[in-house]
């Protein structure tokens, strides 16, 4: 559940392990975040998939763990997770999936080993690139995704423009070694 609610919804990984069970509002999908990075809180949206998955995650918990936590997700000794039991877990599957790889220098670029973050950063890049292929100015979608987010500033979500523009222009013709092969 943790996993699922970094990559859908965009959080950091501290973030769904304070959750408690009155954050999850059911009747209008959405999720309380309370007292995170910068002491923000803020009311996120969630999509119905999430929604179904956290039900589904409550009522079987309620079937065999009979329990009364607080909190929203837990182990079976009824604490949440830890940060340190998520990124253990995170890191074994990705190695288990094979996409375990090591950090990475590609010319002036750095691609780090995946981690939890990761999936936070997919988030951002995914929603400015359907706002693209939508029609819309992703530009112009930067202070709500950086609300949503819990970014300070709305500058502190820009960066990931850069990479939905370099996404795009994936397919561009490189000249300078087109210029070069026709010397």
């Amino acid at each position: 559940m943790v996993v699922l609610l970094l990559a859908r919804c965009g959080m950091r990984i501290s973030e769904p392990l304070r959750l408690q069970r009155h954050h999850f509002r059911r009747d209008d999908c959405t999720l309380y975040i309370e007292k995170t990075k910068f002491s923000k809180d803020r009311l996120i949206p969630i999509p119905k998939e999430v929604v179904y998955e956290i039900e589904n995650y409550l009522s079987v918990r309620k079937s065999i763990l009979h329990d009364d936590s607080p909190f929203l997700l837990v182990r079976t000794d009824q604490k949440p997770p830890t940060d340190q039991q998520i990124r253990f877990q995170f890191h074994k599957a990705m190695k288990d999936m094979g996409l375990n790889q090591p950090k990475r220098v590609i010319g002036n670029v750095n691609f780090l080993q995946p981690s939890p973050h990761s999936l936070r950063h997919s988030f951002a890049v995914y929603t400015l690139q359907e706002i693209r292929e939508r029609g819309g100015d992703p530009q112009h979608a930067l202070p709500i995704l950086a609300a949503y987010m819990g970014h300070s500033e709305y500058k502190y979500t820009s960066v990931y423009l850069r990479v939905t523009d370099a996404i795009s222009r994936k397919n561009l013709v490189d000249f300078s070694l087109w210029q070069e092969r026709k010397e």
